[in-house]
């Protein structure tokens, strides 16, 4: 009796390694049901791939790994040695290759990736798996799953390596600031303002710099301007200052922007902290209401450790002024602690 042909969405396999094709896919492609496979709701239902195009995926990731034999550093010797350790392993490159998208939109998923990306044995290793997640960057930001991949990225990878990342943010207009004031987009657009180079980021600072007083304000969005502040060029940090100074108002009585006017005091030059504080008296209602924030008590040190002679005496009389104010709230009580002190 001929053997029966084996069905190709089961394995496909490689003189290197198989490609596993998830349980529920395959059940959907022996009876013809959609899969129920759990994923995040960021990514739409377009993004579940069906199994003709996970099929794809994986012979293309076969191909690629064939091509990543030859570029790693480990060469074939090492391969040789831990082919055997790779297959068995859940957490190996073979067992992921062609489902890093699917993978990275559940809890446990993106554990496992994450994990292939830190056992890796080379950036080469580990560009061969990120290249799954172009085209597909904006919306792993978004989802709680997801993002963590992309983290893990950015803090193993080399700069050029996140290029992509960049790319997908500033392709359309508006879009930039959505990522930086999203719950989870926002921590990668940090994450990528303090690892890439100044030339990399530029377009994306210059977005996040148009509309700074919003996103300064904004309960996530504002640890981008933090950011902005601390890993900035000189140029960038110069106009944050700038437009802190300008509206200062609206920021520091803001209890998220007020962050970034403690942060601003703290990183940049000693003559334009000088300009934030006396910024701040301009107003003798703002100080005691900037001193009974959660940033208060090390905005209002350093506002009198910045300002001398008849502009320290002022910050001093606003404060004195305020004190049944600053002992009615908990931060106001550090902050007069502060100022005692």
């Amino acid at each position: 009796t001929a053997r029966p042909q084996e069905h190709p969405l089961f394995v496909c396999e490689m003189a290197v390694c198989p490609i596993v094709v998830p349980l529920g896919m395959l059940d959907s492609a022996v009876d013809g049901s959609s899969s129920d496979t759990a994923t995040s709701p960021a990514f739409s239902q377009a993004d579940r791939s069906d199994s003709e195009k996970l099929v794809q995926a994986s012979d293309g990731s076969v191909k690629r790994w064939s091509s990543l034999q030859s570029q790693s550093s480990q060469s074939t010797t090492a391969v040789e040695d831990t082919d055997s350790d790779m297959l068995d392993s859940p957490h190996g490159i073979a067992s992921i290759a062609g489902c890093v998208v699917m993978l990275s939109q559940s809890q446990e998923g993106s554990r496992r990736v994450q994990d292939a990306l830190l056992k890796a044995n080379s950036d080469v290793e580990r560009e061969f798996l990120v290249a799954e997640l172009h085209g597909n960057a904006v919306k792993a930001m978004r989802c709680p799953h997801a993002n963590h991949v992309l983290q893990k990225c950015i803090s193993m990878m080399p700069r050029a390596s996140l290029q992509f990342m960049i790319d997908e943010i500033t392709q359309c207009e508006g879009l930039a600031k959505k990522i930086a004031t999203h719950r989870y987009g926002g921590r990668i657009v940090q994450k990528l303002l303090a690892k890439c180079e100044p030339s990399q980021v530029h377009d994306l600072a210059e977005t996040l710099l148009q509309d700074m007083v919003a996103i300064s304000c904004h309960a996530f969005g504002n640890y981008a301007i933090q950011h902005l502040l601390q890993f900035g060029t000189p140029q960038q940090q110069y106009r944050c200052v700038r437009t802190i100074e300008m509206h200062i108002q609206t920021i520091a009585s803001n209890p998220f922007g007020v962050g970034v006017v403690a942060t601003a005091l703290e990183h940049t030059t000693l003559d334009d902290a000088v300009w934030i504080a006396r910024a701040v008296l301009q107003d003798p209602e703002l100080l005691p209401r900037v001193a009974q924030m959660r940033h208060g008590a090390g905005i209002v040190t350093k506002i009198l450790t910045v300002l001398t002679g008849k502009e320290q005496e002022r910050a001093h009389h606003i404060l004195v002024a305020g004190r049944a104010q600053l002992q009615g709230s908990r931060y106001g009580r550090k902050s007069l602690a502060a100022f005692e002190a």
